[in-house]
């Protein structure tokens, strides 16, 4: 039972075990080893942490089966439990406040950082400006440049000039720029193209959202041309659309014929433009809306897990000929 606790201890916070062993200093050696690790996790690697872990749960585990063993002498009293509960406490408080302030640090506006001079973030500004006019061939601007002192790198905002819809990353990493700008374009376009498929084949509709990606070759081949996403299909099938759909309908057996007819009507405009793409649609009870809830962001769709009903999920259109081929990637769940 007392092997137990230290090794359910060190897993809450590493070095605390070492005191249910009895080891004091040497808990507090490797509760001071976890805030230098804590620091090193949320800022360079997670590795030392790991590491930390493992050192410590070794130790206790050897430690513990000694004094099974009667090879060690087991510590006991009022004062050792008190010790156990203090220590446990002071580095559990202490662990969470370097953790929560580390992570403060690094969410906080970077531009506010003390170090970048106007004059070296008017130089990376004409740098990337510069950068983008060779790779594109056309005027841009930048602005919200931010230096991330954790990494050394730079990150700014990208904007075409006398166009208000394009703004996208800029990053300037070891000496290096990459942007999205390609990654933007492609993705607008795409989207204006499907959106009136996309209404009329979906209502009620919640939110949806696509995106285009590309090679990287193909980006550096056509960067320049700077083509439409239609240009671009035309010229190369190296691209993919990938397009996700939240519907507040509760998709069952006695519906589904009609909702998979309603995704084909999707999945056929594809087809027909030889649209290379991906397609998720999830259908979610309507009682999500009398939550609050009008719109599902697709980075937390987790948390509204409890409210799906059913999911459409399909790798490649190009494989659906038929709205009754939709159902083997229909799944509805109970």
């Amino acid at each position: 039972m007392r092997l137990f606790f230290a090794i359910l201890l060190s897993f809450l916070v590493p070095g605390t075990g070492q005191f249910v062993n009895g080891q004091r200093w040497k808990g507090i050696l490797f509760v001071g080893l976890d805030l230098v690790c804590i620091v090193l996790k949320n800022t360079v690697s997670t590795l030392p942490i790991i590491l930390l872990y493992l050192v410590v749960l070794i130790d206790v585990v050897i430690v513990g089966v000694q004094m099974i063993r009667g090879k060690r002498k087991v510590p006991s009293g009022r004062s050792y439990i008190i010790e156990i509960v203090i220590a446990f406490v002071i580095a559990a408080v202490v662990t969470w406040v370097v953790d929560d302030l580390t992570k403060q640090s690094l969410s906080l506006p970077i531009g506010k950082n003390e170090g970048l001079s106007t004059e070296e973030k008017e130089k990376v500004k004409k740098e990337a400006e510069a950068y983008l006019k060779n790779k594109y061939g056309k005027e841009f601007y930048v602005d919200q440049i931010e230096y991330i002192w954790q990494t050394g790198s730079y990150s700014m905002k990208g904007h075409l000039k006398n166009d208000d819809g394009y703004d996208f990353l800029v990053k300037k990493d070891d000496g290096q720029f990459i942007d999205s700008y390609f990654f933007h374009k492609l993705s607008k376009e795409g989207k204006k193209e499907i959106e009136p498929q996309i209404e009329g084949a979906f209502s009620p509709l919640m939110n949806w959202n696509t995106s285009v990606s590309v090679d990287q070759e193909v980006e550096d081949q056509f960067a320049k041309q700077s083509p439409s996403f239609q240009e671009l299909r035309k010229q190369t099938q190296k691209y993919h659309q990938q397009i996700q759909v939240n519907v507040p309908i509760s998709l069952t057996a006695n519906n589904k014929t009609r909702e998979l007819e309603r995704a084909y009507e999707l999945v056929s405009f594809l087809n027909q433009n030889e649209i290379r793409s991906s397609l998720e649609v999830w259908y979610y009870d309507p009682e999500i809306k009398e939550q609050g809830v009008t719109k599902i962001d697709f980075t937390q769709s987790l948390k509204y897990d409890k409210f799906l009903t059913a999911g459409l999920e399909v790798d490649d259109v190009s494989d659906i000929q038929s709205a009754e081929d939709l159902e083997q990637y229909l799944e509805i769940y109970d």
